[in-house]
């Protein structure tokens, strides 16, 4: 069944979750309010602080960051965050990845790229299977670069100063590198600022070698990352984002899941309209019939239900 267009009635779920994007883009970056209506909004202060998504602690516009970027940093200081652990959990396991399709600003801001009219791709299976391992890779090496750290921080202080020097801004900002947020936040702002004060490209690649090749290497991955969402939706959400690697491993024991009716889903020779339009590239009719998340990758954005023309698709809690 070829996918039709939708009119803006039918559309109404995209409709109100480009809504709630938007406002919780400008309430977790509400900085941007007050420069653009040049106004204190004084209530905010104090209420964004731990969010359920990526978020960077540098960044200007937030008062807040994402949980998992203080969970890694307070292991790193030599402090198990037991609390906030448990509140991920239970987040997770109460709203499933909510946030990641409703709320995160990079998966707003992936959204938006992915408007730009062009003729969407899809990776071949298994390709997509390969990238996807990329960010839970990732995850177990930051781990094993910050559980060490914050270990040693109790116990030995002498080498706990040694190899906080040795792995340099990995101590400090554990997901500094590969987080979106950071970048599009922080470093870039941060970058043209100094390039805009010297009149010159030597940011860029200032510092000995190798050294000097890391803030050039950032810029040309994370601009690959923004390029490759154009045609791949959520390409960061799908292969790189550590919390979305981590949500994943939660995600199938979630309260809150979406189901198919075995009795009105006609099945992939038929239709096949829920896997196309899945901008995580799940397999939906190859998943059970009582629930489906993809291995964790499903966000909850609802395009699959929203654009079922069976109505097989349904959420449910419990």
């Amino acid at each position: 069944m070829s996918l039709k267009k939708l009119n803006l009635k039918e559309r109404k779920t995209t409709l109100v979750r480009r809504i709630v994007q938007i406002i919780s883009f400008l309430f977790i970056n509400y900085i941007i309010i007050e420069i653009i209506f040049s106004i204190n909004l004084y209530s905010f202060q104090g209420i964004v602080k731990v969010l359920p998504i990526l978020n960077s602690p540098r960044n200007p516009l937030s008062e807040g960051a994402g949980i998992l970027e203080y969970i890694f940093y307070f292991i790193a200081q030599g402090e198990f965050p037991f609390l906030l652990i448990g509140i991920l959990i239970v987040v997770l396991l109460l709203t499933n990845r909510f946030f990641c399709g409703w709320i995160c600003p990079i998966g707003t801001i992936q959204d938006g790229i992915c408007a730009i009219p062009t003729k969407e791709r899809k990776f071949t299976a298994d390709t997509h299977n390969t990238l996807r391992n990329f960010k839970y890779l990732l995850v177990i090496v930051i781990i094993i670069v910050i559980v060490p750290l914050g270990f040693t921080r109790n116990t030995d202080l002498v080498f706990y100063f040694q190899y906080k020097r040795n792995i340099g801004e990995w101590a400090q900002k554990p997901m500094g590198f590969f987080s979106l947020s950071e970048y599009i936040f922080v470093y870039i702002p941060d970058m043209f600022t100094k390039m805009w004060e010297r009149q010159s490209l030597e940011p860029l690649v200032e510092g000995e070698f190798p050294q000097n090749i890391l803030p050039l290497a950032r810029v040309i991955f994370f601009i690959v990352i923004i390029a490759l969402a154009v045609f791949y939706p959520r390409f960061y959400c799908r292969y790189i984002c550590p919390f979305g690697a981590v949500a994943s491993v939660v995600s199938d024991y979630s309260l809150l899941k979406l189901s198919r009716s075995p009795v009105r889903c006609v099945g992939r020779a038929e239709c096949g309209i829920c896997e196309r339009v899945c901008p995580m590239q799940i397999k939906i009719l190859d998943e059970p019939f009582e629930f489906f998340t993809g291995k964790g990758e499903c966000i909850m954005c609802l395009k699959c239900k929203e654009r079922c023309p069976y109505d097989a698709i349904e959420y449910k809690f419990g």
